[in-house]
């Protein structure tokens, strides 16, 4: 498995290669641990830039002090420009398998909703799988993992992704599906979305049990982002996976409406899991 962590020395930021580290176990794993810094301004003397990016590389090492005491093969990178793009650019040049992120930065700018921009752009642009990690985030597993279910791409996805790097996390998986309650037809109801639903979530899950993992179902009725989120908080979760959908109406953007709002109002790790995602 290949990782890229992002990282500015913010508390949210360290909180993400904590996590990070917690996942890249194997021989065979590699995290990449990368910062951004800014480019140099026009009027700055040659000596004051060279200063400036000798200051940049010793704070980079200090934040990468973590996963020179673990034992995970990491190694560091260290970008110049707009941290947006280069992390996108980073992502798909290393070929990598998952970004983690903090929920928020250290910079001065915040995106509505308390989510940094610059994680904020990621999801909407990545075609990979990406996580946000709170800043009160500690990696603590084996954890229950919430995962919403409700057969579309993304969703679908979604669970792929957790057959294949789920058990690295965890052995009991809750797939969790949200149907709009509708009061004329009865949840036992041979006839019911409720009933359906629990019949197609067994298919869903199928490459979760084909792997070992422990997957239970549950159908729920009410806003999707409310169910999610509160089975996750029922079920202690160190973990929600939620998939997104692929190339959407406005050209780049691709979170949609269920998974932007998780994003926001989750109080755990969340891993974002595009229906278009590209294969390492």
């Amino acid at each position: 498995m290949r990782v890229l962590v992002g990282t500015d020395g913010s508390v949210g930021a360290q909180a993400a290669l904590r996590w990070a580290l917690s996942l890249v176990e194997g021989e065979d794993d590699e995290l990449i641990v990368s910062t951004v810094r800014m480019p140099p301004l026009l009027e700055m003397l040659p000596h004051e830039i060279e200063a400036r990016r000798s200051e940049d590389a010793e704070l980079f090492y200090e934040w990468c002090a973590p996963a020179r005491a673990s034992k995970v093969h990491f190694r560091e990178l260290l970008l110049e420009g707009d941290p947006r793009q280069q992390l996108l650019s980073a992502a798909k040049a290393e070929s990598v398998d998952l970004i983690v992120v903090g929920a928020r930065g250290s910079g001065g700018h915040r995106h509505a909703l308390h989510l940094g921009s610059t994680t904020h752009h990621l999801a909407h642009h990545t075609r990979l799988p990406i996580v946000a990690i709170p800043p009160a985030s500690k990696a603590a597993w084996p954890a229950t993992v919430v995962v919403g279910v409700d057969g579309s791409p993304g969703s679908l996805r979604a669970v792929d992704w957790l057959a294949s790097f789920g058990a690295r996390l965890t052995d009991d998986v809750l797939a969790v599906n949200a149907q709009k309650p509708l009061a004329e037809v009865p949840h036992d109801h041979r006839g019911s979305p409720f009933r359906a639903a629990l019949d197609e979530m067994e298919q869903w899950v199928s490459p979760l049990h084909e792997v070992g993992l422990n997957a239970r179902t549950l159908v729920m009725s009410g806003d999707a982002v409310d169910v999610l989120t509160d089975a996750a908080i029922a079920e202690e979760a160190g973990l929600l996976v939620v998939g997104t959908r692929g190339l959407g109406g406005i050209v780049g953007l691709r979170l949609g409406a269920t998974a932007l709002k998780v994003l926001h109002q989750a109080q755990i790790p969340v891993v974002m899991v595009p229906a278009d995602v590209v294969a390492s």
